[in-house]
C-alpha cells in the first residue's frame, strides 16, 4: 500500500524549519531538513543498509574509548534549517539517548551514496558538514553495475570551512587516524559484496 501524501503548510521565507519537520506524523518514511527542504527518501535497500553497517562495524571494534559512540541512521541537529540524518556518525557517547544529538558533537560522518542521493551526499551535505563544523567526512560509494566499493575521506580546513580530500575514492585497503586509528579494508568489503550479489570479483 502507497503511503499517503504529507500535507506541509507554505514554508517561510528561508524554508521550512525544524518545528515544521518534528510535526510531521511519524510514518515510517526516512524525512531529512536540509537547507530549509524537507527531503523524504525512499526506504534504503539491504544492499546500502549492509555496507553502512559494515562500516559502523569497523569503527566500533577499533573505537579505543567509551567516551564515543558509533551510530547509524541517527538525526544531527545543525541549525534551524537543517537536521540531516547521516548513514553513520561518531558522537560522544553522552548523547546515547538524544534524537537529534548536536552535530557539533560529530567527530565523523559517513553517507553511503544512493542512485537517488549521490548529488545531495557529494555536494549538499558535504557543504553542510563543513559548515557544521565536523571534523571529518567519509563519502562510500558502492557501484551499481558491480561490487566495487570505493571510498573517499575529507577532512576540514579550519581556516575556510571547506573540506579537503586526503582520499579520493579508493578501492584499495583504506587507513586514517581520524576519529582514531581505523582500517577499512575495501577489497575485503567489496568480495563480500560480491559473494552477496552472485557476481565475479575483476582481478586487478
Amino acid at each position: 500500500m502507497t503511503a499517503a501524501p504529507i500535507a506541509l503548510d507554505r514554508p517561510g521565507p528561508h524554508g521550512y524549519t525544524t518545528a515544521d519537520l518534528h510535526a510531521l506524523p511519524d510514518d515510517g518514511r526516512r524525512y531529512e531538513l536540509i537547507d530549509g527542504s524537507i527531503i523524504v527518501s525512499p526506504s534504503a535497500t539491504i544492499d546500502h543498509n549492509t555496507i553502512a553497517r559494515w562500516i559502523a562495524n569497523i569503527l566500533e571494534d577499533s573505537n579505543p574509548s567509551d567516551e564515543y559512540a558509533v551510530g547509524t541512521d541517527q538525526s544531527t541537529s545543525v541549525d534551524e534549517h537543517n537536521e540531516p540524518r547521516p548513514d553513520v556518525v561518531v558522537t560522544r557517547a553522552e548523547h546515547l539517548r538524544r534524537t537529534p544529538f548536536p552535530i557539533t558533537d560529530a567527530l565523523l560522518v559517513v553517507e553511503v551514496v544512493s542512485p537517488t542521493s549521490a548529488l545531495r551526499d557529494t555536494e549538499t551535505k558535504r557543504a553542510l558538514y563543513a559548515r557544521a563544523g565536523v571534523p571529518a567526512y567519509w563519502i562510500v560509494v558502492p557501484e551499481e553495475e558491480k561490487p566495487t566499493i570505493s571510498l573517499a575521506e575529507l577532512v576540514l580546513d579550519q581556516g575556510s570551512r571547506k573540506y579537503r580530500y586526503v582520499t579520493h575514492y579508493t578501492t584499495e585497503p583504506f587507513a586514517t587516524g581520524h576519529p582514531w586509528p581505523v582500517r577499512v579494508d575495501l577489497p575485503a568489503l567489496t568480495a563480500r559484496r560480491a559473494k552477496l550479489l552472485g557476481q565475479p570479483v575483476e582481478e586487478g
